[in-house]
């Protein structure tokens, strides 16, 4: 009887990867075309348990940001994963520095195989594709810049032209379905745009507007596109930055504003702004809802929409980590005659979005905060009366007894690994029969099982051990700062060291400590 050369492998990772970004247009490419080549090759080259597939579709080889890659990576161990396969080398990455680092380091340090098929790229073979590899990345991603300049200036050109290709069109306009990029009036949300520019031309600001829409229940630009069936989410609140948004926005004077925002580079997502000179602006590309007049009168008036904003000169560390309580907003800071005031940020933009709209003293909050902590801290020390230098010797000792066992059970993990390689390369060579191979194996592979989970445990004791010593060292580190907090020298980092945050209510704050087995406390602030 003929036995197949087939190589035995536990399980499989079959990475797909397909994006516009990077020019993959045709047919050959797509998701259904890789898994066709991959499976094909598997099923005439190894014998395997099980396969698990991982996809990334619409997602650029340049960053290795993707999710599919990413949850690959993390279940390798976890899947028991012995192969990783691509079609090529282009489908894994276009950055050919990481892909390297994949292929030639963590890859093998995890006992993966790495395997491109059309490229001919094997990691665990001594191959000439294999150096050529390198010098494939590099053209890979060559290309995936290339594309990327071609697709900015196709949309530059665009924009150039004064065609809309955003996925939804302003509020107050709706896109026209017989002429592509082309934005057209749309009836009813144009009315509330140009009520929103008459009213603050009358003097109103946009708090002021916000509330009397709230209060006339007028559906806000998402509940509107909500109800056309092009937007998820609704926001059924009026703020002030909506109503600021629209009186900033250039559009409804019949211009088309387009590249105010681009990504620092084809390999990142990250967006910066443009300066204005360089924003691409057209005029007359659709019917102005409001005169260039109306615009103008109203931002002639600069503080339509501003809060003013005096945090530089204000010294409130605490105020760094008060949070609203009723809507978990983050609290805002001013100088208020002569005193310091803390209130919720929702307070300017609408009553409708938190009932907190109480003016808060600074200094009352921070006296009740403090003589909490010093109080809360006293306690604490007083449960927690170790002697820290004590617990770091004994640590020390403790730390290196794991190590070296740890070395022990390495080394005789790594045994047990080489005992299977040869064993594997055995039955490759037709030198073991296949009940023998299995029955050897089984025996190999539960004994490394066992070895894995006493190096975990070991691990896991020592990690325990690690975080007892930065707890010795935050409560050694705590005292320090609390020496300082009658002097008026604590600084915003000394505050983050001790707490986490601080929920301010009504008439109430709640105070959250960082520290292990320290309950957070309620403390009553009449204002």
């Amino acid at each position: 009887m003929m036995i197949q050369n087939k190589q035995l492998v536990r399980n499989v990772a079959i990475y797909l990867r397909l994006s516009k970004d990077d020019g993959d247009k045709e047919e050959s490419e797509s998701i259904s075309n890789q898994r066709t080549i991959i499976l094909d090759y598997l099923k005439e080259q190894f014998d395997y348990n099980k396969y698990y597939e991982y996809i990334d579709d619409g997602v650029s080889g340049a960053t290795f940001n993707r999710p599919g890659f990413q949850r690959m990576i993390s279940e390798l161990k976890k899947n028991e994963i012995d192969l990783v396969i691509t079609k090529n080398l282009a489908r894994f990455a276009r950055n050919y520095i990481e892909a390297g680092e994949y292929i030639e380091k963590i890859f093998p340090n995890n006992n993966v195989r790495y395997i491109a098929i059309l490229d001919g790229v094997d990691n665990f073979e001594d191959r000439v594709s294999n150096e050529f590899a390198p010098i494939k990345g590099v053209f890979n991603e060559l290309f995936c810049k290339e594309t990327s300049k071609n697709v900015k200036k196709s949309k530059r050109k665009k924009m150039a032209e004064g065609i809309y290709s955003c996925n939804v069109a302003p509020f107050g306009y709706k896109k026209d379905l017989e002429e592509k990029g082309k934005l057209i009036i749309d009836k009813d949300a144009s009315k509330i745009v140009k009520r929103i520019f008459e009213l603050t031309s009358e003097g109103k600001t946009a708090i002021q507007i916000a509330d009397l829409f709230n209060e006339e229940g007028v559906l806000t630009p998402a509940e509107y596109l909500r109800i056309r069936g092009l937007e998820n989410r609704t926001k059924k609140v009026w703020t002030r930055i909506m109503i600021t948004r629209i009186l900033a926005n250039e559009v409804y004077t019949g211009k088309c504003v387009r590249g105010k925002t681009k990504n620092i580079s084809y390999k990142s997502k990250k967006r910066i702004y443009v300066r204005r000179d360089e924003q691409i602006i057209t005029k007359s590309t659709h019917e102005a809802i409001i005169s260039e007049e109306m615009f103008n009168k109203v931002h002639n008036n600069t503080t339509f929409g501003k809060v003013k904003s005096e945090n530089a000169s204000i010294d409130a560390k605490f105020s760094a980590y008060m949070i609203c309580g009723e809507c978990k907003e983050k609290m805002t800071r001013r100088r208020s005659r002569n005193f310091i005031s803390i209130f919720c940020p929702s307070r300017n933009e609408t009553r409708f979005l938190c009932s907190n709209n109480i003016l808060y003293k600074y200094e009352e909050l921070e006296t009740l905060i403090i003589n909490n902590i010093k109080k809360e801290f006293e306690v604490y020390f007083k449960k927690n009366n170790l002697n820290p230098s004590l617990m770091k010797k004994y640590n020390v000792i403790k730390v290196k007894e794991i190590e070296n066992k740890l070395k022990e059970q390495n080394k005789e993990l790594g045994v047990l690994r080489f005992k299977i390689s040869k064993l594997y390369n055995d039955r490759l060579q037709e030198n073991i029969s296949e009940e023998k191979y299995k029955k050897i194996y089984n025996e190999l592979s539960k004994e490394r099982n066992e070895k894995i989970k006493e190096i975990e445990s070991l691990e896991s004791e020592k990690k325990k051990i690690n975080n007892d010593d930065e707890n010795i060292s935050k409560i050694e580190e705590a005292k320090q700062i609390l020496k300082k907090i009658d002097k008026g020298s604590l600084t915003e980092k000394d505050i983050g060291e001790l707490i986490e945050k601080i929920y301010v209510y009504k008439n109430q704050i709640h105070i959250f400590y960082k520290f292990e087995k320290m309950l957070s406390q309620k403390i009553s602030c009449q204002n």
